[in-house]
């Protein structure tokens, strides 16, 4: 005759349970969350999410300026995947961010930083990190388009944290590259800013 515990039952039912989360964690394709005015804007943080086992997360956080600068700030951090809402309404602002693939995220990420690169930018020194999350990612799966620039131009839009001495020398950069015509600004023209670019017009 067999006896079943029905507490031994339950713990075995709750193991199962945890173990098919775990599993179903861990098949999770990566995903990419992007605020939908990034292209609008010009500027804002992308997410990117790897799902591992045990509910851990494992995230890219790139700060893109599309428009010009490519990849201005990057970090890599571990997290539990229930910690994702709270951080999600921090870099967001409480704004509902679109959900990608992590290909289409790492297109994006990339091209960004590809197309800064071209203007003379290198992307921010911690890009690599962030980058881990990208492994065995391929972005030729993702057929989406990304046009960088505004209107067909590189245009810096200064931020809150961009000094002028960062302005100035970003500006330099530009004005060396395609002279007054070529590329567009949103930022004070200080002074020092003023001279450089008239000497670099007389040159």
């Amino acid at each position: 005759m067999l006896i079943l515990n029905l507490q031994s039952i339950k713990k075995c039912i709750g193991q199962n349970q945890q173990k098919i989360r775990i599993f179903s964690n861990m098949n999770q394709a990566p995903k990419t969350f992007c605020p939908p005015s990034l292209f609008q804007l010009g500027i804002g943080t992308v997410v990117m999410v790897r799902y591992k086992s045990g509910g851990r997360v494992e995230i890219g956080i790139f700060l893109l300026d599309v428009y010009c600068l490519g990849v201005k700030n990057a970090a890599f951090n571990q997290c539990q995947e229930d910690e994702l809402p709270e951080m999600f309404d921090r870099l967001f602002q409480g704004v509902s961010p679109n959900e990608y693939s992590g290909e289409w995220g790492r297109k994006l990420v990339e091209g960004a930083a590809a197309y800064a690169r071209s203007l003379g930018f290198a992307p921010h020194r911690d890009y690599k990190k962030g980058a881990r999350v990208m492994g065995g990612i391929d972005p030729k799966k993702c057929s989406e388009t990304f046009v960088y620039g505004m209107n067909g131009k590189p245009t810096f839009i200064a931020g809150p944290n961009d000094d002028n001495a960062k302005c100035n020398l970003i500006m330099k950069v530009l004005f060396k590259k395609f002279g007054t015509h070529e590329f567009d600004y949103l930022h004070p023209i200080t002074p020092e800013l003023e001279e450089n670019l008239t000497i670099g017009r007389a040159e």
